[in-house]
């Protein structure tokens, strides 16, 4: 009998330590499975919402950008998968031109996350709705006129529905030169021009239709400077801006 009893008390000692480290080992399971579900609801969806609204940053050269990402369950955005998608950018860039403002709505949004993975930008595979909306001001016309007209300064916009008024003054051949330009803000073949309508030449020599050869039409943007596949749809000038909307093609 005591020699059974004596096994009972060598062995007690070895069942509490596996039992104790059992119980420590699923523990630490049990964390990693806590801390797994609140990675997959928070911090890892997070990671996607700031890695899209950096590359949408990235494409309209600007930092002034507030994106909104929302799954249910959070955990479907690390599958590309979005139910809704909106963002705003100021002072966006598409192609030549700044925009004001800039907002992106989008619903059921599938984006290739592989892609995106490898630094290569913002890809759609899929969309029920997604929409563009641009506005470019009087300001932003002015700027890019300035920039891309040779050998203008003093320029001034203004922004009608039914015309895009230019006033500036031109070094033409030693000799400064009053400018007024009217144009439209039109799309053709997916690209954004200012279309020029009129030019009135004062204290110069040279004719209008030479001087003409010198301004002309100006290309704004053209199709792949728009973010995630989008196409233009639609252009209205209004007073004081002009709004332009583009929208992704199909579903696929």
């Amino acid at each position: 009998m005591t020699v059974r009893s004596q096994g009972c008390k060598l062995l007690a000692p070895c069942s509490i330590a596996k039992v104790t480290n059992l119980r420590k080992g699923l523990t630490i399971l049990g964390l990693l499975f806590i801390i797994l579900i609140v990675s997959s609801e928070t911090v890892l969806p997070w990671l996607v919402r700031a890695t899209v609204q950096t590359k949408l940053s990235q494409k309209a050269a600007t930092d002034d950008v507030q994106a909104t990402l929302g799954s249910s369950p959070s955990a479907l955005l690390l599958l590309g998968n979005i139910q809704q998608l909106d963002a705003v950018m100021h002072q966006a860039k598409v192609g030549q031109v700044y925009l004001r403002e800039l907002t992106l709505s989008g619903s059921d949004v599938q984006l290739d996350m592989p892609a995106l993975l490898r630094e290569e930008g913002i890809q759609v595979k899929r969309a029920d709705k997604l929409e563009l909306k641009g506005i470019v001001d009087e300001e932003n016309m002015r700027e890019v006129l300035s920039r891309k007209v040779d050998k203008v300064e003093n320029v001034q916009v203004a922004i009608h529905p039914d015309k895009i008024q230019v006033t500036a003054n031109a070094k033409v051949f030693g000799r400064t030169a009053d400018i007024g330009m009217e144009g439209q803000v039109v799309e053709d073949s997916g690209s954004l021009y200012f279309l020029m309508t009129r030019l009135d030449v004062k204290n110069t020599r040279l004719g209008t239709a030479k001087l003409g050869d010198l301004f002309g039409n100006i290309q704004l943007a053209t199709p792949d400077r728009l973010p995630l596949g989008m196409k233009i749809r639609q252009v209205e000038q209004t007073e004081g801006a002009i709004i332009i909307t583009a929208e992704r093609d199909g579903k696929e």
